[in-house]
Formats: C-alpha cells, sequence, structure tokens
C-alpha cells in the first residue's frame, strides 16, 4: 500500500479534493496513479477491472490545451467522470509523462483519504494520444479559469465522450498490488469525539448493509466544519427511545437534522441500470424528506426539546436558533432535479424548516473548501432560496479559495 510504503505520499493525498494524482518517485521509472473518488466509482473500477482516460482539446478563453476526463463504467451509456485541465504548477508535465506510459501502478483512496484498492495496470495509448500530448502547450494555473474549462470537458463528453470511448486512453488492471477485501478499523480519538460514537469504527469498500457506514463518514465529512461537541449520531426519542435522526447537528445559532440515504456497494448494485438507480434515488430522497418532517415535529413539540444521548438526556433550546433539514444520498442526477425540488420545498412548506439534498461527494466538496458553519449555512441557504424562488434547486459548483469562476456560473450569485 502507497500510503505504507510511502507516507509522505499522504500529505497531497489529503490536499487534493477528489481527482487523479500522478507520483514520480526520484531513481524509479515506474509512474504511480492516485485515483480520489468515491466508494462508487472505487467500485465500478474493480469490476470493470479498469476505466478509460480521454483527452479533450480545448480553446476557452483565449488558452488553447488539452484537459481529461476519466471514465468509470458502472453504466456503459451513462459512466462515472472525474475531469480535470492541465496546469504547469498542477503537476501538468508529470501528467503528460503519465498518460504516455505504458505500466502504471495505480492506487484508490476515498474522500476522506483511505487508501482502498492498488492495481498494476497497463496503459493502452495510440500514436494520436502521443502527438497530442506532445504537441500541445501547458499553460500556467495562474488565472486559468478551471471551472470554465471543466465546463466545457463536461459538455464535451455529455455530448460525444461516451461515443469515442474506442478512442481513448484504457486502463487496463493487469494483477492486484495488495488484497482487495481488507476491512479497515479506525481507533483515534480524534475520530470519535462526537456523541453516540463507539470507540472503533470500521470500513469495508463492498457493503451489504450502508447505514451505519454512511453515517460514521458523513459525521467525518461534517467534523472538518462543527465540533465533535456539537454532533450527535442517532439521537432517540423520549418517550420510546426510537431514533429521532440519523445525526443531529445543535450549534450556538442553528440545528440541522441529517438524514443519511445510501444503498449496499455491490457489484449487483453497480450492474443495475441508469433507470432502476434514478428511481431508487427518488424513493430515498422521498423518505429521507418525511423523516426530517417526523424528527422537526418532535423537536418542536416541547420547549425545551428534549432527547436521549445513551442514557443521557439532552436539552436543547430551539429559541433563536434556526432548524435545517439536510438529506444526504449516495448520488443525485442533474436531470431528476425538478422531481426532487417539490419533495424538498414541501418540507418548508409544512414544516417552516428549509431543507436540501446533496450527494456525499457534494458534501465532501462543500466542507473541504467552507470552512465555517457560516461558509456552509451561506451555501444551504444560497442553494434553498435559489431552487424555492425558481421551482428547481441548483448543484452549486464549490471550489478552493482564489480559483477563477466560469463566468458563465453554475447559478447566480
Amino acid at each position: 500500500m502507497i500510503s505504507i510504503t510511502h507516507p509522505a505520499v499522504m500529505q497531497y493525498v489529503h490536499e487534493l479534493p477528489v481527482g487523479l494524482l500522478p507520483i514520480m518517485f526520484q531513481d524509479d521509472p515506474l509512474p504511480r496513479l492516485v485515483v480520489k473518488v468515491s466508494k462508487e466509482i472505487i467500485l465500478a473500477a474493480k469490476v470493470r477491472k479498469g476505466f478509460s482516460i480521454h483527452l479533450v482539446p480545448y480553446n476557452v478563453s483565449g488558452v488553447e490545451s488539452v484537459g481529461f476526463v476519466a471514465a468509470f463504467f458502472d453504466d456503459y451509456n451513462h459512466p462515472l467522470t472525474i475531469c480535470g485541465a492541465l496546469a504547469k504548477e498542477l503537476l501538468g508535465y508529470q501528467f503528460r509523462t503519465l498518460f504516455l506510459s505504458e505500466y502504471v501502478d495505480v492506487y484508490f483512496f476515498d474522500e476522506l483519504g483511505r487508501e482502498v484498492l492498488g492495481y498494476k495496470s497497463k496503459f493502452v495509448s495510440s500514436s494520436a494520444h502521443r502527438e497530442l500530448m506532445q504537441g500541445v502547450g501547458i499553460p500556467s494555473a495562474e488565472g486559468l479559469n478551471q471551472s470554465a474549462i471543466i465546463s466545457y470537458i463536461s459538455e464535451w463528453f455529455k455530448f460525444t465522450g461516451a461515443k469515442q470511448d474506442d478512442c481513448a486512453i484504457k486502463v487496463e488492471f493487469l494483477e492486484p498490488l495488495y488484497p482487495e477485501n481488507i476491512v479497515f478499523a479506525d481507533m483515534r480519538d480524534e475520530s470519535h469525539m462526537y456523541h453516540g460514537s463507539s470507540s472503533v469504527s470500521h470500513f469495508a469498500l463492498e457493503r451489504e448493509e450502508p447505514g451505519s457506514f454512511q453515517e460514521q463518514e458523513i459525521i467525518a465529512l461534517l467534523q472538518r466544519i462543527f465540533a465533535p461537541e456539537e454532533i450527535y449520531h442517532s439521537p432517540k426519542r423520549y418517550y420510546d427511545r426510537e431514533e429521532v435522526a440519523d445525526i443531529l447537528i445543535v450549534t450556538g445559532s442553528s440545528v440541522f437534522i441529517v438524514q443519511a440515504k445510501d444503498s449496499p456497494n455491490l457489484e449487483r448494485v453497480v450492474n443495475q441500470s441508469i433507470d432502476r438507480k434514478k428511481s431508487t434515488a427518488l424513493k430515498a430522497l422521498k423518505k429521507g424528506a418525511a423523516q426530517v418532517k417526523g424528527a422537526a415535529l418532535y423537536l418542536k413539540r416541547k420547549t425545551p426539546a428534549l432527547f436521549f444521548n445513551g442514557d443521557a438526556e439532552v436539552k436543547v433550546d430551539l429559541e433563536g436558533k434556526g432548524v435545517y433539514g439536510l438529506v444526504v444520498m449516495k448520488e443525485l442526477f442533474n436531470d431528476s432535479y425538478d422531481e426532487y425540488t417539490p419533495i424538498l420545498i414541501d418540507v418548508y412548506d409544512s414544516k417552516d424548516v428549509p431543507t436540501i439534498a446533496l450527494s456525499y461527494g457534494e458534501l465532501h466538496t462543500y466542507t473541504r473548501f467552507l470552512k465555517s458553519e457560516q461558509g456552509f449555512l451561506e451555501a444551504f441557504n444560497k442553494v434553498f432560496n435559489w431552487g424555492r424562488r425558481t421551482g428547481v434547486f441548483p448543484r452549486l459548483r464549490v471550489m478552493a479559495p482564489g480559483s477563477v469562476i466560469n463566468p458563465d456560473p453554475v447559478m447566480p450569485d
């Protein structure tokens, strides 16, 4: 495992939000590639025994170069994708070497920076790929509008890429670098300081019963913004000890009701049709919204609100606090937001609780770049208020501070 044999790599893995990271070691000609993505993408790569990399020439805002799309085929017509733009300061020349190499060791990490799989791999490229990469200029990252470039590359793939997969670089897994069925245990104190935590948590890529895994992973993301003492895992009602919500966050000014909606991460789920996945997501969202309603009704029933955390009684004065709902989904589909939005707006109309849905990957991005409750709430309200005005929630693009933003943004400020 590269995280054990070369622990210095972990600094760069943790700095990478998601995406591809080329690794070159001095006096070692074999390139390595870190792929930091969701568990669904990792499993799709494992099941399909590889993935594709499309090289995409572009001319955006006067800059002419090449970007890339890595496509992972859970569904052959609608693959999961990761896009990137080459830049000198962002290992652009290392990417050029990597894409034109024949053999590469590929390592998969999830969004929390945990190494999951590794493979000896073959990169099958063509003379056209070599001509393109050797002839193209690699721009500086300074002033580079990565947002606009990513938008261009994404649109290209949406309308063209899947039809041209035969022209992509093929990444073929030859053999695992270590066992593929590892179960990880986290015994660090700092991972288990929130209310309702056990002293040890476990993680596996493939999971039949996803609930507790996802809830712990959501809490790990939320702890980037909220203090552990503000987070309650699986709080219970005082009168029957049934669960109030999957997660409650109680700060000095806000209460967040968080419902986690995942499904098994197994090969049979990878192989489901896109229509089946959309139907499953819609049903899960409806259930999550109903659970937010129930939690809001319970919390507002008594003053102060009362629940149990283990055997400890917890009282929360809601006076002056905003109450918000958040449904964290395994995945959401861009062309289904006209169905998602009325379900969530109804939570507000019936219970006066603004509620949005985020995929787990979006929650990772929000908590990666929004460093405070205020920043998180501003993004939350931007999404909710826009959806309430227009009838369709947007997907807010959250990027690193200082990034040049697409002049044609995903949504107005």
